[in-house]
């Protein structure tokens, strides 16, 4: 198996004229660069960090929201043979040190919006680290690589350490290996079948394995572009998908839904030949593809015109995407392709194809590489079980903690904690997340996005989060958090409010069993539920605030 610089080395060399990596950079304009390009400004940030005193296998931290150069950190620590710790930039300074001080890291590597927090950082710590930007190397000769620290770096050494947040206790720091990541970056391409023709939009953090794999060395090794923006502005998006020539966006099912709700808006905002035409025009492609036969960009070529007239499909992963946005937007011409996978597997496992092979309401079957097997867990359903998976993108452990490696890793097996089934070809659906789990008294077990699909369907909603709530005879009841949505028309006055809230909760639960349904909820104080920077719930920090409310105790969640 080849090591990651080997990866970039035979990228350069089979697409050495055109741009890998193109961005518009708030106060730097227009950046691009090449494969070779990235190569050399790559060496010439590894020369300073040898010089510095970095050496193989020492961690290097790097701090930098998407734009080209992020590259540049990425590869430049890696051919000085060190392990890249990549940060959301989104966190506080805290947790930055938290992290820095468990890797034990000797250097950081920045971008200039950056710089000044990170200087100060750097200050700060007990051990001092040199700074680095990574916006202002130059470039120097990187051939021959053999001359490179990195280049001598096996498949079973450490290549990036991704660590969860956190300022207090350990923060959970997944380890993995150039064999790991290089492993499935190649099965991922095979997957996706893109090419030199193709333009990607990276607008998920390259600091998430799914981004960082998926979205920038599968282009990179398959001679695409990836083209960054300067800000997520749904009107600068869709300017790129147009202006640029988009044809692969990778994305979480929170955009796709944001796309459809945009779309619907759209065509059903005109008169009222309008409305009726779409109407009539949407049902009949829906009808064709109940048959087996994509119509809509023949029946609404409008629709992907104004999205993106070269886009191919979105690559949609991090949370369970909804069959019924993925049936819509298909109908309406525009393809999502879900797939699966954690970070513990650089990240992806499964992944359908564009194409017939997309099977709506799965994440496909296994990459090139990849085993599966079905354990039974307590109160899964029938053909239900705990997901496992064996390949050689499976993490080599979690760094310092060899107790938790124990239990996630068994006999060569990553026990993912999810649940799913396994179907013809190999299919797999995703049923929950076990530790999300709502045990109810019956015995019967929960699973949140279920619950959290079918009401996230109601613009009036918002954005749901379903907890389990104890109670006083042992078991859990359903609970949920609403943020309502900006767009939501509802009373001002509180106890108002909270009945439509209610009856819109009702509206949507007919099609839930019984212990599903919701029996509380809250409607949130802030505008926005607290999230990752992939959009999941961070149910944690939700349950911690629901304690300190008035109405709730520490021991209710």
């Amino acid at each position: 198996m080849e090591n990651l610089i080997a990866l970039l080395g035979r990228a350069a060399e089979e697409f050495p004229e055109s741009a890998a990596l193109e961005g518009e950079i708030e106060g730097a304009g227009r950046v691009s660069l090449t494969r070779p390009g990235l190569l050399g400004r790559a060496a010439a940030l590894a020369e300073a960090l040898i010089a510095s005193g970095t050496r193989p296998g020492d961690a290097v931290g790097l701090l930098s929201p998407n734009r080209p150069e992020w590259a540049v950190g990425y590869f430049g620590v890696l051919l000085a043979g060190g392990v890249v710790v990549p940060f959301d930039v989104n966190l506080k300074p805290g947790e930055w040190a938290n992290i820095l001080e468990r890797s034990g890291a000797a250097a950081m590597v920045v971008d200039d919006s950056l710089d000044e927090a990170a200087r100060a950082l750097a200050d700060s710590l007990e051990k001092r680290l040199p700074v680095f930007r990574l916006d202002e190397t130059g470039a120097v000769e990187a051939h021959p690589l053999s001359k490179w620290p990195g280049a001598d770096r096996g498949a079973e050494d450490l290549a990036l350490i991704s660590f969860s947040s956190g300022t207090t206790g350990a923060p959970k720091g997944v380890m993995l290996t150039h064999g790991n990541i290089s492993s499935n970056a190649l099965a991922v391409a095979e997957s996706y079948s893109c090419g030199p023709e193709d333009v990607f939009l990276s607008v998920l953090p390259l600091h998430h394995m799914f981004e960082s794999t998926a979205g920038f060395l599968v282009p990179l090794i398959r001679g695409s572009k990836v083209f960054y923006l300067a800000s997520l502005n749904p009107r600068l998006l869709v300017e790129a998908m147009q202006g640029e020539g988009v044809s692969v966006c990778l994305a979480v099912p929170a955009l796709a839904r944001l796309i459809h709700r945009r779309i619907m808006a759209s065509a059903l905002s005109g008169g009222w030949a309008r409305r009726a035409g779409f109407r009539a025009l949407f049902a009949l492609s829906k009808a064709a593809l109940a048959l087996g036969f994509r119509a809509g960009e023949a029946l609404l070529p409008e629709v992907k015109r104004r999205l993106g007239p070269r886009l191919r499909f979105f690559g949609s992963g991090g949370a369970a995407l909804d069959p019924a946005i993925a049936r819509d937007l298909l109908a309406l011409g525009i393809e999502v392709v879900q797939g699966y996978g954690l970070t513990e597997s650089s990240p992806v496992t499964h992944a359908n194809h564009p194409g017939r092979r997309n099977r709506i309401g799965t994440v496909g079957p296994p990459i090139p590489g990849v085993e599966v097997r079905i354990e039974p867990a307590g109160g899964a359903g029938a053909g239900e079980g705990e997901i496992l998976i064996r390949g050689p993108g499976v993490m080599k452990g979690y760094f310092d903690n060899p107790e938790l490696t124990a239990e996630v890793l068994r006999d060569g097996w990553l026990h993912t904690g999810d649940i799913g089934q396994i179907g013809r070809g190999g299919y797999l659906t995703i049923c929950g997340r076990s530790k999300n789990v709502i045990v109810a008294e019956s015995g019967m077990n929960i699973y949140p996005e279920e619950i959290e699909e079918e009401l996230s369907r109601s613009a009036l909603l918002g954005a749901v989060c379903v907890l389990g709530k104890k109670t006083p005879r042992g078991g859990e009841e359903v609970f949920a958090v609403i943020a309502p949505g900006e767009e939501a028309d509802l009373p001002a006055e509180d106890a108002a409010r909270t009945e439509a809230v209610r009856a819109e909760i009702e509206r949507l639960s007919h099609r839930l069993a019984g212990y599903k349904r919701i029996k509380d909820f809250v409607i949130w104080p802030g505008a926005e539920l607290p999230q990752t920077t992939t959009l999941k719930f961070k149910r944690e920090e939700i349950k911690e605030a629901l304690r300190r409310m008035s109405g709730f105790g520490p021991g209710d969640f």
